[in-house]
């Protein structure tokens, strides 16, 4: 529920603004903007409100005259379903980097004193004159409903910048806006306070402070919540397709004992088969085995050994792939169970994955692989030779680092690195771990990982997929740290 003029009015007439230093502006989201300024307290008759329909009191007049100096922090909200403006004292963390607006009232306007603060006539628009050395500006705060807006502006009304630049309706920087010039429109619905939130022995600022800080309360509280309901929502969907595909090569891998029967029946019949058959029928079935007319009896075989010795390696990692993300749907149930009980904000932050804020920074960028976080760095982690040339074109830069294992097959384990910053042992030795895990390293329980920067891998001409040749690599000996593995995985392996 918005300000309306009255209660605009009753704002002003309480607050000394008149003789104000503006001392810092601050953004603390994309609707509130905080002007922290002082007042040095005795301003004479230039403390008095300049409205265009009354002065205040001589008592209030006196009152305001012999007012030790303090500071003020005034609040301006644009959120059109909370339009208003009055002094606050609930702390606000400020953006992390200003906005345009922002930085430009900081530059112009930033040490200027506010000679008069006056709302124009029942519009709900607030004007300051501010005096900046030998400069004057016009700040014009806007409270419309659809149409609230700023604009910093010459004395003759000259646009410097508006906080929504609308060209549409010529509140652009260059264009005028004088509102002193708009006709009056008749008096129509009778506003007053709201008495409602009025409490005793505290002004009407500060009851307006504790209103609107319940009320948004509330709706950060619908907003976390219905946050933390899309993103398990997400995570479900995702987590139970990557199931399904896991599950779909589960089967596929079952066919591993029948690839090694085959290769079992070729080398039992190897004085029966010809180089050149195209199929061989055991006589223990009724189903022939398709044979290779270009390879040799013993080379057929081989093929279908080969075939079931790959089908028994990535049956064990499936299956380890597909328990884990069982686990992590049971505590998206969880989750929802909490989710339905608390309004607690920290809690209900804390319910939103960190892998939803993390792709919610990613831009949505699809990454291959896994990805796995350690001490605030992420693990990229490639398992085949598609995934490792795919994270290596596309989702790493010079500045990172590259580990595989030496002397065995394996996938390329990323360490994203932020500029700046060095990587920590521990995080080295999670990288490391990886490394093993996902390599033929893993059935020996240890290895060598060589580890250097990605600006020194250098593909062959005409090399394999994914092949890549290092330089300047240094060694680290890994021996297998399966409670290291476990941790890793449990807080939040992305497929």
């Amino acid at each position: 529920m918005s300000l309306n003029w009255v209660e605009i009015d009753k704002v002003l007439e309480e607050l000394p603004l008149e003789g104000c230093f503006l001392q810092n502006i601050r953004q603390t989201s994309f609707h509130h903007l905080i002007f922290e300024l002082y007042s040095p307290g005795s301003m004479g008759e230039s403390a008095a409100y300049s409205s265009s329909k009354r002065s205040l009191r001589p008592e209030q007049q006196a009152k305001r005259a012999t007012s030790p100096g303090r500071t003020i922090q005034l609040l301006i909200c644009l959120d059109r379903q909370n339009l208003r403006i009055h002094e606050t004292e609930i702390k606000r963390a400020s953006l992390s980097k200003p906005p345009r607006f922002t930085s430009l009232l900081r530059s112009r306007i930033k040490g200027s004193r506010i000679v008069t603060a006056v709302q124009l006539g029942q519009e709900r628009i607030v004007r300051l004159d501010l005096k900046k050395g030998d400069e004057n500006f016009r700040l014009y705060i806007r409270l419309w409903g659809g149409a609230s807006n700023l604009f910093l502006c010459e004395p003759d009304g000259k646009i410097l910048d508006a906080f929504s630049r609308r060209p549409t309706r010529k509140e652009i920087p260059g264009e005028y806006y004088n509102p002193e010039e708009m006709e009056a429109g008749s008096p129509g619905k009778t506003f007053t306070l709201k008495e409602d939130i009025l409490e005793d022995n505290i002004s009407y600022n500060s009851c307006l402070d504790r209103y609107y800080q319940s009320r948004e309360s509330d709706s950060d509280i619908t907003q976390l919540r219905t946050r933390a309901e899309r993103a398990l929502d997400s995570l479900e969907n995702q987590y139970q397709s990557g199931l399904s595909g896991l599950r779909l090569r589960l089967r596929e891998y079952e066919k591993e004992e029948e690839q090694r029967r085959m290769g079992d029946s070729l080398m039992a019949a190897l004085h029966i088969i010809k180089k050149g058959d195209r199929e061989f029928l055991p006589e223990d079935s009724y189903t022939p085995i398709p044979l290779d007319p270009r390879k040799s009896p013993v080379e057929n075989a081989r093929e279908y050994y080969k075939k079931a010795g790959k089908a028994a390696r990535g049956r064990s990692m499936t299956e380890d792939e597909a328990a884990l993300l069982e686990k992590k749907l049971l505590a998206i149930e969880k989750k929802r169970l909490i989710l339905e009980e608390t309004d607690d904000p920290a809690v209900l932050k804390d319910l939103v994955p960190q892998e939803e804020i993390r792709n919610s920074r990613s831009e949505g960028k699809k990454t291959p692989g896994l990805t796995f976080y350690s001490g605030g760095f992420t693990l990229l982690t490639g398992r085949n030779a598609r995934e490792n040339d795919e994270l290596l074109r596309r989702h790493v830069r010079g500045n990172d680092y590259w580990l595989h294992t030496r002397d065995f097959a394996g996938g390329y384990i990323f360490i994203r690195t932020p500029r700046g910053k060095s990587i920590p042992l521990e995080v080295l030795l999670d990288a490391g771990n990886l490394a093993v895990f996902y390599s033929k390293a893993k059935k020996s329980g240890q290895g060598d990982v060589y580890y250097t920067q990605v600006k020194f891998l250098r593909r062959p001409k005409e090399g394999k997929k994914g092949l890549v040749l290092p330089t300047k690599e240094k060694n680290l000996f890994i021996k297998l740290d399966k409670k290291r593995i476990s941790r890793l995985r449990d807080e939040g392996a992305l497929l």
